[in-house]
């Protein structure tokens, strides 16, 4: 066998041995919105950088692999606040696969998660303008990522992870207008 032919055969099964490992991870096939995402999954593991360069929601469309069957799907991101304005909570919403068990949220001003089998809920203390660290992304000592239940699903399912920043109801947004204008006709009185 002369050089140039092993060269080839050995490319060429490098190759087809790297096509069949992404074929056993789940794939992220598109998002929608107008942030960025960067993803990190690989199989038996979600994970992604979601920029939020505005609070539009944004959705991630993921198909499963024979690889992410074995059991709980694990789930992690960084979330990234660009928009420079206090971010008080976040929606991480499922569709087609659900949540088996919640795993750590951290943020700079602190962090609280409540969940239910289709939504994880992330309250933040003073309102957040950095980095979320949703699960453990970063490989951090006494963090857990979180779970997803593949339960009942076959390779080729799809699923999607909603990312969404909860509108402030319209009372929060009227109670400091409604507060300004009650102190200026107290003003206008004295």
């Amino acid at each position: 066998m002369s050089m140039n032919k092993f060269a080839v055969a050995a490319a060429i099964a490098m190759s087809a041995l790297a096509f069949s490992g992404s074929a056993n991870a789940v794939v992220l096939v598109s998002s929608s919105g107008a942030n960025v995402v960067e993803d990190y999954s690989e199989a038996g593991l979600v994970s992604f950088d979601l920029d939020l360069n505005n609070f539009s929601t944004t959705t991630l469309n993921f198909v499963l692999e024979e690889g992410d069957l074995a059991g709980p799907l694990s789930f992690n991101a960084i979330i990234r606040n660009m928009v420079g304005l206090s971010l008080n909570r976040l929606n991480l919403g499922l569709q087609g696969i659900s949540y088996a068990a919640a795993g750590s949220v951290s943020s700079f001003s602190g962090a609280q998660a409540s969940y239910s089998s289709n939504n994880a809920v992330i309250t933040f203390a003073n309102g957040e303008t950095a980095d979320i660290l949703f699960g453990n992304p970063t490989q951090l000592d006494g963090s857990d990522d979180w779970l997803l239940d593949t339960t009942g699903l076959s390779a080729g399912d799809r699923f999607s992870i909603v990312a969404q920043v909860p509108e402030p109801s319209t009372v929060a947004m009227m109670l400091p207008l409604m507060a300004g204008l009650l102190l200026a006709r107290r003003r206008k009185r004295d």
